[in-house]
């Protein structure tokens, strides 16, 4: 009998980056057994652009009229759909200790646990496991049991996670990877990508500032073109805001219109990335731009310090960019194109094993 997936689709719905982790990893597992998508409360527009392009890929309701969210569970458990694994969303999963959310968080443990009396194997794949709160160590120790695997996107993570006693846990790479893209542009790029998040810390957007003030001062006599886009709604207005305060310079634009899915080939102009956003970061080392982060030590930024470090690249990430770190990025930009491509190959293959491993 040919294997059925159950996907749990429940992630963020209005960022692009989120978008392309679900997508790239339902595409991956698309590779070995059919795929079904529980799609309840998701938005038709993120809906359908899953499900664009795919093979063996199918909504859950074409094979049941219930879902693994909310009490059609129960009915779902006693039907004979002949489903063989159980996967859910990438991406940060925890609580912070919102109990509300650690419940709904024990619930898909309780689903995947009963599941697995019925011999369908459950896992967490591409995820970054919360623990630092007395009810995440809970949550992470109890799904260790309830799960055959747990691939997480960072080794720190791992490692942290070993430190609770959780064994059936390993590294995969984000799912970023795992991305589809038309031929690189082998001739030289003339664009540089600028696109931040608000973190409302007045040192960092200071840091942010001078970096891309930096940045602009060091490029103003040459063609090179500075873009300001957003990839997350939310980010319109700071981006914006940074723009106006530069847009007095030559050859600096702003991108009025948010990148959608159907955009991401906007990435294939850029020879380099600044950022505090992790999938401009690895969308611009997907299509060999240097990713450059500006980071401080935010909870939300710290999974770009983890990852990164993971793939050998946190000399990238900078407090604040100086004029001296340009300059050291530009006299060995030749040798850091050829470690993005390398590091873009190694983990796009590691993605792949990995993900067959698991069937």
């Amino acid at each position: 009998m040919k294997k059925r997936i159950a996907f749990i689709v429940a992630t963020q719905y209005d960022n692009v980056g989120d978008l392309l982790i679900n997508k790239c990893l339902i595409d991956e597992l698309s590779n070995y057994a059919d795929v079904y998508l529980d799609t309840k409360n998701v938005p038709d527009s993120f809906k359908e652009k899953l499900l664009f392009g795919t093979q063996n890929v199918f909504e859950l309701d074409e094979l049941t009229p219930y879902s693994f969210k909310g009490v059609g569970v129960a009915n779902l458990f006693f039907s004979r759909t002949g489903i063989t694994h159980v996967f859910k969303s990438p991406g940060p999963f925890g609580s912070g200790g919102d109990t509300k959310k650690f419940l709904r968080n024990i619930l898909i443990g309780l689903i995947f646990f009963a599941f697995r009396l019925k011999s369908t194997k459950s896992f967490l794949v591409g995820n970054d496991l919360l623990h630092k709160h007395k009810l995440d160590k809970i949550g992470a120790r109890f799904f260790s049991t309830s799960t055959e695997k747990i691939l997480c996107r960072s080794h720190n993570n791992i490692e942290e996670l070993k430190s609770l006693g959780i064994k059936n846990v390993n590294y995969i790479p984000d799912m970023c990877f795992g991305l589809k893209t038309e031929p690189i542009h082998n001739l030289e790029k003339k664009k540089i990508g600028i696109s931040f998040r608000n973190l409302k810390d007045e040192k960092l957007h200071e840091y942010i500032v001078t970096s891309i003030n930096n940045l602009i001062t060091y490029y103003k006599n040459s063609d090179v073109e500075i873009v300001f886009f957003h990839q997350v709604k939310s980010d319109f207005i700071y981006t914006k805001e940074l723009y106006e305060i530069f847009q007095s310079n030559k050859n600096i634009s702003f991108e009025e219109r948010c990148l959608e899915w159907e955009d991401l080939s906007f990435y294939n102009d850029f020879r380099l990335v600044l950022s505090n956003r992790l999938h401009v970061l690895l969308l611009g080392l997907v299509y060999e731009a240097i990713p450059i982060g500006v980071l401080n030590s935010d909870s939300k930024t710290m999974k770009i310090f983890n990852i990164f470090k993971g793939i050998g690249i946190d000399n990238l990430l900078y407090e604040k960019l100086s004029v001296e770190d340009i300059d050291r990025v530009f006299s060995t930009e030749r040798d850091l194109f050829s470690k993005i491509k390398l590091v873009r190959s190694e983990q796009k293959k590691l993605l792949s094993k990995r993900i067959s491993e698991l069937f």
